[in-house]
């Protein structure tokens, strides 16, 4: 085969391009040929991945995985790390600012399952800034990077919390090679936003079993936002380190963020925030009150339910969409440079969720179960082939960035063929009598899921139904971002050429038409929010909004790497001028969420046309 000038430059990007496969992530040398095929561990922990270098206070029996300490609750900071000497001279780490590692107490399949989590917290220099007593401060949610504890944030900060977009916060940025847009980190979300004396907490959600279970991730979030302002008021109240000239806030307003895995924790965080608070009080932790959320291609309309959803149909769901979907990786349509995300991703949901439900069961009078207590201890067999279970077990202690990319690569290629290799059972995998090798087809998870009677079928589709965010999930908790009843200003960022979180117009659509529903996860989210929600025929209760990129070459590829760069530029140009968070629709957003002054209203936009 002949390639052009352009195709060899991309074929030698693509080491490059893999590293950033889905986000940036851990730099593990684990070879998964080491794990036993067919095993996947029910309890204990699971980590494999080695940790490049120690950090405290997260590692050891004390960290991550540790005995919470007694008389601890909800939201308690346990223990901090300031990481200026480690890493104040890499690339992006924050001016006149600090950040640290923070560990702190969370919940996890309820309220009473207590557990220490991982997270990072930043401020500036000289303290939080505070308008009558209230400081701003940012929840990040961070995106798809893998489940153990060495592929999370705060063990690779540099990368995945003052990196550039989209694996950070820093530098404003999408794309690769030389069609990258890349800002400066001074010019950033996470700098600008300490510039003006907004506080930034981030969490590493429990490891190695939580992924994509919605009260998990909420309440890790929440926990590591009161954590944050109880490390405030050590560092910088009256009694603290660096006493801060100006008072400590005595409260904080927050806005919920995050991208793809994250979009979802962001979102089910911004549904539970008030009632989290309510029902697990911390009197250590300043009161915290939710302004907005703002949600980068979130994982959502999970299985499609064409009863509850106009214009939606079986097999447009995420899972449906994702199952048997083969990913380009440098722009060209070649089998062996491809990914198979379906699989991949398939093997963290499915491997967690088993794991996770058989550590235990939510109280009978819980307030915050993480999973429909008649639905414990899934059984993998009902969903997963033998050949699946091998994947899965070995896909699950690797992270997706550094140099485990390429061995999960490796792991799902297999299935590109889906007739001689099934990584689920048949109803899910759906498989054509017809079938080519290489064709695209959809799954069957909203087909089973809407139709089945087996037992053990049905847990696995109560746990997927509960975990959908807004109005469509199945579960007993608020369903929109809401305070003291009403709707809260949420915005919904989007790519139009985002095979990940599908977003992808019909062939000949109009450029500036918004994709539909049946076309788009965020567009069904979006339907869904607004008609029951925000803008219902009783008239409009909140602010909605559904902001998208369509493609339009370089300096708007809007794939799913490229939303949290794209939302957060003041313009799509590669210039220094417009690679900037200040004046960007998601700066616009959050800022006036912050000050209250968006109207109610729901809108669905281009923002490219």
């Amino acid at each position: 085969m002949n390639f052009s000038a352009t195709q060899r430059l991309r074929l030698a990007l693509l080491p490059m391009l893999l590293a950033g496969l889905i986000a940036a992530g851990c730099s593990s040398k684990q070879d998964a040929s080491t794990t036993l095929l067919g095993q996947v561990p029910t309890n204990g922990p699971t980590t494999t991945v080695p940790i490049a270098e120690p950090t405290p206070p997260c590692a050891g029996k004390n960290g991550v995985g540790g005995e919470v300490p007694q008389g601890a609750q909800p939201g308690d900071l346990i223990a901090s790390s300031n990481l200026s000497q480690a890493y104040g001279t890499t690339v992006g780490y924050p001016t006149n600012a600090e950040v640290w590692r923070i560990l702190y107490v969370s919940t996890g399949f309820d309220e009473t399952d207590l557990q220490l989590v991982c997270g990072m917290a930043a401020a500036p220099k000289g303290g939080p800034g505070s308008v009558d007593g209230v400081g701003h401060l940012l929840t990040w949610a961070h995106g798809t990077i893998g489940l153990q504890q060495a592929c999370l944030p705060s063990s690779n900060p540099a990368t995945a919390f003052w990196g550039k977009m989209a694996g950070g916060i820093g530098a404003v940025a999408w794309g690769a090679g030389p069609g990258a847009h890349v800002g400066s980190p001074a010019d950033g979300l996470l700098q600008t936003s300490l510039n003006r004396g907004w506080v930034i907490s981030t969490t590493d959600y429990q490891p190695n079993n939580t992924y994509i279970l919605g009260k998990v991730a909420a309440s890790n979030v929440i926990d590591a936002a009161r954590a944050t302002t109880q490390l405030m008021s050590q560092q910088f109240g009256p009694e603290g380190e660096t006493p801060a000239a100006a008072p400590v806030p005595t409260s904080y307003d927050t806005i919920s963020l995050g991208h793809s895995q994250g979009g979802h924790a962001a979102m089910w965080t911004a549904q539970l925030y008030e009632t989290y608070l309510a029902g697990t009080p911390n009197a250590a932790a300043a009161p915290l009150r939710l302004r907005g959320a703002a949600l980068e291609a979130p994982a959502s309309n999970l299985v499609a339910q064409p009863e509850l959803q106009p214009g939606v149909e079986f097999g447009q769901g995420l899972a449906d969409w994702e199952m048997h979907r083969s990913i380009q990786l440098i722009g060209l349509p070649i089998g062996a440079l491809e990914l198979q995300v379906g699989p991949a991703l398939f093997s963290y949901i499915f491997g967690s969720w088993a794991q996770f439900s058989a550590r235990g069961t939510p109280t009978e009078n819980a307030d915050f179960p993480a999973f429909p207590p008649a639905a414990s201890n899934l059984d993998l067999s009902t969903i997963a082939t033998d050949q699946g279970a091998g994947t899965i077990a070995s896909v699950m202690p690797l992270c997706l960035g550094g140099s485990d990319a390429q061995t999960v690569k490796k792991l799902v290629a297999p299935y590109r063929d889906a007739a001689k290799n099934k990584m689920l059972t048949p109803s899910l995998w759906n498989l054509p009598k017809e079938y080519k090798a290489d064709q695209f087809f959809p799954g069957g998870a909203d087909k089973t899921c809407a139709e089945t009677t087996e037992p053990s079928m049905t847990n696995w589709c109560s746990w997927i139904r509960w975990n959908i965010p807004g109005p469509l999930g199945d579960n007993p908790f608020p369903k929109f971002p809401s305070w003291d009843g009403a709707p809260l200003p949420l915005m919904i960022a989007q790519g139009a050429n985002d095979p990940v979180i599908h977003c992808i117009p019909l062939k000949g659509a109009p450029k500036a038409e918004v994709p539909d529903a049946a076309n788009c996860m965020s567009s069904a989210l979006y339907d869904t929010l607004k008609t029951q929600a925000y803008c219902p025929a009783s008239g409009n209760k909140g602010h909605l909004q559904l902001s998208v990129f369509r493609k339009n070459g370089r300096d708007s590829p809007a794939g799913h790497l490229a939303i949290p760069g794209q939302i957060a530029a003041a313009g799509l140009s590669n210039t220094p001028t417009d690679l900037v968070f200040s004046g960007s629709p998601l700066d616009k957003f959050i800022t006036a969420s912050f000050d209250g002054t968006l109207e109610a209203g729901c809108s669905a936009e281009i923002l490219n046309p």
